[in-house]
């Protein structure tokens, strides 16, 4: 019998994708991960473990140099962020179609943080991509997200 394990995932940047690994190898010790929760990378990370598409992810990261990078930059030109961060997400759009968090086999939420009302968001149902898009949103970095009336940022602010 697997031992079961919920995973917190946390925001950190490129830092971040050594979630990858660990999940890899909880897996390989015999842990049955139950559920996920993350902010920032971490909500990527876990999001995409539990709709089962982190080995999709895992090979374009490993594939992505600096003139691939370039490319997939898009400046905002605001006062609000530097990024828009569209071209990233369209991009993995391509090879990991949306999905509802309510769909994932494994329970998973997305934390971001509401800038108007300062508090958490917590993402439990709806877009995978409208999720993460709000959690990665690292102020003065990306652009924030509009979302029922919320201004949301990364869930680690």
């Amino acid at each position: 019998m697997k031992r079961k394990v919920s995973l917190v995932l946390s925001s950190g940047g490129s830092r971040g994708l050594a979630h990858i690994g660990a999940i890899n190898e909880l897996e390989k010790q015999g842990f049955e991960i139950y559920s996920i929760s993350g902010s920032s990378i971490g909500a990527v990370v876990g999001g995409l473990h539990a709709m089962g598409k982190l080995p999709e992810y895992t090979y374009w990261v490993k594939t992505i140099n600096r003139p691939v990078i370039w490319g997939l930059l898009d400046f905002a030109f605001s006062t609000s962020g530097l990024l828009k961060g569209d071209k990233v997400f369209d991009k993995m759009k391509t090879f990991i179609p949306d999905m509802n968090i309510e769909e994932m086999s494994i329970p998973f939420a997305a934390v971001a943080t509401d800038l108007l009302n300062e508090r958490e968001m917590i993402f439990k149902s709806g877009s995978f991509y409208e999720a993460i898009r709000a959690s990665v949103a690292i102020p003065t970095v990306f652009t924030p997200v509009m979302y029922k009336n919320l201004l949301l940022v990364d869930g680690g602010y």
